[in-house]
Parts: C-alpha cells; structure tokens; sequence
C-alpha cells in the first residue's frame, strides 16, 4: 500500500511517502525557518523521488497533534484536499503517540511519558507503555503545571519532548531531563494509520487535539 504521511505537530515538520512500512522518501523542515506552505513546495519533489501522482497514494495519515494548532491544522487541511479527488481514504493520529510508538520501538524503556508545552504554565503529558507504545493512563492526554509532573510519573519513566527547547529552563531540578528535544515522524504516524485501517478501525476526528478548555463561547440566544 502506499501511503503519503503528514507530520506538523512540532518544530521539525516531516513529510513521507511509504509502500507499507517502508520509507521510499522523505522530506524535513524546521517550522522555524520555513513557513507551512513548504510542505506544498516539497510534495512534487517528493511524488517525483518516489515516481508516484497523487492520485496513486492508497492512504494519506496526518498527526493530529498535540502540538502546534496552526502545523496541524494545515497538515489535515492538505491530507483531505489531496484526498479529495480519488477518495481516498485520510486517517488521523496522535502525533505524541506516534512518538511514543518509535520510541517503544528501540526497546529501551518500560514506561515512556511523551509531554509538551501547553502555554499557560503548563504541560502536555502522555504516559506509554515502553513495549507497545499503548496509552497507559486514560485519557491519554492530560494537561497539568510542569511543577507537579514528578507526583504522577511511574518511576523508571523515560521522558521525551519535542519542546525541550523551551521547556529546559522551565525543568524540575528533582527529575532527569531529556536533554533534547525528540520529534514525531510521518514515519510512525504511517505505521499508526495502516495498523488503524488493517483492522478497519476509524480515523481519530480531522481536527488539531485541542486540550485546553474554550475561554469563550458563542452564545445560544
């Protein structure tokens, strides 16, 4: 099968195409230095490595975050618009899971928390079992203040991060620090998606994971 694989939830941007879990090529960027529309800048030369059209793609998969709202929101957006035409069909993942997923996959940890910034004086934060990358306490993502972090960790849990930049200066002195930052790859968030559609299983919903509560509401009069 192939598969084309958007991944824009953090600093470095990555796009892929895959026949099955095989990477035939790959494209990255940091979103720091390139706007979001790179990724319609690089798709034609990642159709023309691989010597695929758009139309011969089998199953677009997009991280859906957490993460940068505006990353995700523009790699749903070209997932379902590139989609569109043929029908294909487009399924979406949690890009922290994905994480955790390639992170499992180097057999390394027993327990694997995935936690970002949330703004607010907060963090993002998944915990992950560190054989099968499985969600370990529900829901699978949760928000809390970076400070209390250590009082919900299972011990022996290995931290990851694609916000280490900002967070470093922020980082309880009393728990081991990642030290870098770690980013999803289209790559796992593909291998999430195929897994999902092998067994028939729906998409996550085509919007950006959102976790923070709404501070304004339209109101019903």
């Amino acid at each position: 099968m192939i598969i084309l694989a958007i991944e824009m939830s953090a600093t470095q941007n990555d796009v892929a195409l895959l026949r099955g879990n095989t990477v035939v090529a790959r494209r990255t960027w940091n979103a720091r230095e390139f706007h979001h529309t790179r990724l319609f800048e690089l798709l034609p030369e990642l159709f023309r490595e691989a010597g695929v059209s758009a139309a011969q793609i089998e199953l677009f998969a997009v991280g859906r975050g957490p993460g940068s709202f505006s990353g995700t929101r523009v790699a749903l957006t070209a997932a379902q618009a590139l989609a569109m035409p043929g029908g294909q069909p487009v399924i979406a993942v949690s890009s922290g899971e994905a994480l955790a997923h390639e992170i499992a996959a180097a057999g390394d940890a027993e327990k694997i928390a995935v936690l970002g910034d949330a703004r607010r004086d907060t963090i993002w934060l998944g915990v992950f079992d560190g054989k099968t990358g499985t969600p370990l306490i529900p829901p699978p993502w949760t928000l809390l203040p970076l400070a209390q972090l250590g009082t919900v960790l299972p011990a022996g849990t290995k931290i990851v991060s694609p916000d280490w930049h900002r967070l470093a200066t922020l980082w309880p002195a009393n728990l081991a620090a990642p030290n870098a930052d770690s980013f999803p790859s289209a790559e796992f968030v593909a291998r999430l998606a195929l897994e999902r559609h092998a067994r028939g299983l729906p998409s996550d919903p085509l919007v950006p994971i959102y976790l923070h509560p709404a501070v304004a509401t339209l109101s019903k009069k």
